[in-house]
């Protein structure tokens, strides 16, 4: 096997003449036991250093046609085989786990996809690796770019080019590949250009009955009412954020807070709610218009106190720089590091030096 630069993965691969490209297959460690992803035919060296890493827990068909050799990797290594739910039907042989949209296995998320060549394909999110492993829906090729696999293999190949945003919309920075090779750095700008060079999709525009929400697990009351569609995500934004949240009757949008270097926008889409900041709590109605100035002036708080669900779309433009504040915690986010810090006390420049 082939280490990569991504913890606790690696690859093995078999060379396809008839197509100039590489089949590939995968291994990556995780907590409870170990994964391979579409796997090939083991060499006995490759087999026996798998042994002396813990063997195969679980292993991971992404799709119909990467079965592979699955069933005698899992009979020789005692390992359960998982698949998506709409091809399972199709395998050689039984499943021990069916894999859903939105599931978990071995540390990725399944990302479910649609259009592609087998109902049931579907890619592995890894966001602690800032990874995506697609089996078979993109090859790699020529090395350093990306294509689809032939519109005549696709069973929809506008639907399976919208589906493909999915993938772009978490931001990878790599791009694990069964077909061709991988790219390791800079994969969602090549993401992009690859959906964005097709004339039978238009990418970058997506419709609010398209919207894919999501929650926000683990928060607390009243800020678990939440939900997000990063829109801007989906339709390849750069410079400038969109999200449309949707917030419960009783809950918050976020904490009370203002940013450093994104400056907001927030429009009313629908419903009533109440803004709280340090000038007092204002009351907004569908189609108001809300700037947030990037100084403590624009610290905000929207609180649904309605009856009904409301809707605010949010933009602001991005910045590397950013950090947030929040004067009710005396808590202070630095965005690129993701560090959550105390605003006070203030330290002496030279302080513990």
């Amino acid at each position: 096997m082939q280490p990569t630069i991504l913890s606790g993965v690696a690859m093995w691969s078999v060379w396809q003449p008839d197509r100039n490209l590489f089949f590939n297959s995968f291994f990556i460690a995780a907590d409870g036991g170990n994964h391979a992803v579409d796997p090939l035919p083991l060499s006995e060296a490759d087999a026996a250093e798998i042994a002396a890493l813990g063997g195969i827990a679980w292993i991971v068909i992404t799709n119909r046609d990467h079965e592979r050799d699955a069933r005698a990797i899992a009979v020789r290594f005692g390992a359960k085989i998982a698949a998506g739910e709409r091809d399972a039907p199709l395998l050689s042989g039984p499943v021990d786990r069916l894999l859903r949209d939105g599931d978990t296995i071995g540390g990725g998320t399944v990302l479910a996809l649609d259009g592609v060549k087998t109902p049931g394909e579907f890619a592995l999110y890894f966001p602690q690796l800032r990874a995506v492993l697609v089996g078979d829906a993109l090859w790699g090729t020529p090395a350093g770019a990306l294509r689809l696999m032939p519109d005549e293999k696709l069973a929809d190949p506008p639907r399976a080019v919208l589906s493909l945003r999915k993938l772009a919309a978490v931001l990878p920075e790599h791009l694990l590949l069964g077909d061709g090779a991988c790219l390791f750095g800079g994969a969602g700008r090549v993401l992009w250009a690859t959906l964005e060079a097709r004339s039978d999709a238009y990418v970058n525009k997506i419709n609010r009955d398209e919207a894919i929400w999501h929650g926000f697990p683990g928060a607390p009351h009243p800020y678990d009412g939440d939900e997000a569609f990063e829109i801007g995500d989906y339709i390849g934004a750069e410079k400038l954020g969109y999200r449309l949240t949707r917030l419960q009757p009783g809950k918050s949008s976020c904490p009370l807070h203002w940013h450093s270097a994104e400056e907001e926008l927030f429009v009313m889409m629908s419903g009533t709610a109440k803004l709280v900041g340090p000038r007092g709590e204002v009351a907004l109605r569908t189609g108001d218009y809300i700037a947030f100035p990037t100084r403590p002036s624009g610290a905000h708080k929207i609180v649904n106190d309605s009856a009904e669900p409301c809707e605010i779309l949010m933009i602001a433009n991005t910045d590397e720089r950013e950090f947030c504040s929040y004067p009710d915690s005396h808590k202070v986010l630095i965005v690129p590091t993701d560090a959550m810090l105390r605003d006070h006390p203030q330290l002496d420049y030279f302080d513990g030096e």
